[in-house]
Formats: C-alpha cells, structure tokens, sequence
C-alpha cells in the first residue's frame, strides 16, 4: 500500500513539474541575479575634494569589432530571443518610460516627444511605385519603421575627476547621445537622433545582459560593459580654451587620431605621476 501511494505521489509531482507554464528551458541553468542585478551606488564627490577634472567626449564606432556586442543584433526587432542591442534597449527604454530622451542638439536637458523621437530614428511616411498590368505605376503611401541598425555611432560625454578624499581617478559617464547614419537620395548621411542621461538608464541597462564573444555563460550586462570600460573608441572633444571645439575642428585625417592618443595619454602620465615616488 505504501508503494502504491509513493509511486501517486511521484507521478503527480511528475505530472505537475511538466505542466507548469507549458514551456521548456533552453538552458540547463538559470541566471537568476540578472533579473535582480542593480547598479553599483557612485560614491558622492564633494566639491571642496576635486583636485582636478577634465571633460572629454569620446565616440564608440559601433560596428568595430570590440563594439559588436553593443551593435547586434540589428534585425528589425532589435532581439534575438531575449538579447537586445543597446540600440534597441535604449529604445525600449525610453518607449516603456524608464527614462527620457532629450534633445541632442541642446546643451542642457530638452525633451523630445516620442513622435520627434521616432522621427528623429527614421519613422515616417514614404511612397513606394508599385507597376500596374498596363504599364503605369501607382503610387503608394507606406510607413517606414524605426531602424535600430541605423545607429552606427555613440557618443559618450563623461567627466575624469580626482577625488583627493579616496585619492581615485576615475570617469563619470553623464550623457550618451546616439548618431544615426543612414542613406537619403543616394548619399550617406548622419544626424544625432537623441541623448539620454546615463545615470537614469543604469538600472535597466544593468538588467539586460550583453553578448560575449567568448562564452554563453558569461553574465556581463550592458552596465558592466561601460563600467569596466569594456568597448572600444576615441576622443573627439575636450574642455579647452577655445570654446571646447572638437578635434576634427584643428586636426585632418591620421592627425585627429594622433591627437586623440595625446589626450588619453595626458589623462594616462596624470595618474601615473600621482604615484610617483
């Protein structure tokens, strides 16, 4: 009798285990502090411990290699799976109201609606000719979707402080601004399409893991991708005397390379000589 009660209640355990929600895992593990993961509270940084600082602006090419991770994938969805490029996170993020897109090409924080924020992703109307039977054409009105791929560019503006209070070194990313890159009468053309306030996404960036090219059991998220400076890019604007103009304002060609080498490594030999004995 006690066997045949065991072996019930194994099959409705049985039974049960396979009915729930209906689906199978495509995993033999869970990642379960993903989901939970929240991003790591900056210390504050008094004024009065400021030693020195520097505003920089540095641009990520996305489509470099280091940088696919942050690119794809680039389908229309933006998602393979449950896999987001950042572009199309970020898009999500701002649709969904976890935080505000802002005008990229005001200085302080304007918002835009998100009808200008599709705009401004390619979204709008088109006409297409589509052949009839007897020859001529009909012209017919379609609605063009907003492209994530389209964003080839991102541009961090981050500030490198010295806290002499924990004597640390270390950047502060405040603001990503998105440049779209795209085809219109046959010329490539490019246009900032938005800029968010990074501290605002870091929560839901900080959920969302990234693509590693070395293995699928590695649990790095988008956060942990700029907080531990994991991609790759250039300089392109520092604070100086002349109206923080950009590199490619003075430099040509190679030269604006160069130079943004000598500025990464001026910030480089500053913390070096800090501990100089």
């Amino acid at each position: 009798m006690k066997k045949v009660i065991l072996l019930l209640v194994v099959a409705l355990y049985s039974f049960a285990a396979f009915s729930q929600g209906g689906e199978y895992p495509d995993s033999p593990y869970d990642k379960p502090h993903i989901a939970d993961k929240k991003p790591i509270i900056m210390q504050t940084i008094r004024y009065a411990d400021v030693m020195w600082s520097k505003k920089i602006e540095r641009t990520l090419p996305l489509r470099e290699k280091m940088n696919h991770p942050l690119y794809f994938p680039n389908n229309e969805t933006g998602k393979i799976g449950s896999r987001y490029s950042l572009t199309a996170l970020t898009i999500s993020g701002v649709k969904l109201g976890y935080f505000q897109a802002y005008d990229p090409m005001s200085d302080g924080a304007v918002p835009i609606s998100e009808v200008d924020f599709n705009a401004k992703l390619g979204a709008a109307m088109d006409t297409i000719y589509v052949p009839n039977e007897d020859g001529t054409e009909t012209a017919k009105a379609v609605e063009k979707n907003v492209d994530p791929s389209s964003i080839k560019f991102i541009i961090l503006r981050e500030e490198w402080v010295f806290d002499k209070q924990r004597s640390v070194l270390e950047p502060r990313i405040m603001w990503i601004t998105a440049l779209r890159e795209y085809e219109k009468a046959g010329e490539v053309r490019k246009s900032l399409a938005y800029k968010i306030y990074y501290p605002s996404a870091q929560p839901l960036y900080a959920k969302n893991e990234v693509f590693s090219t070395k293995t699928d059991g590695d649990q790095k998220t988008f956060y942990d991708v700029f907080s531990r400076r994991f991609f790759n890019s250039f300089i392109t604007r520092e604070t100086n005397a002349y109206n923080d103009r950009e590199v490619n304002e003075y430099k040509l060609g190679i030269e604006q390379l160069y130079e943004a080498e000598k500025i990464k490594d001026f910030i480089f030999k500053f913390e070096h000589d800090l501990w100089e004995f």
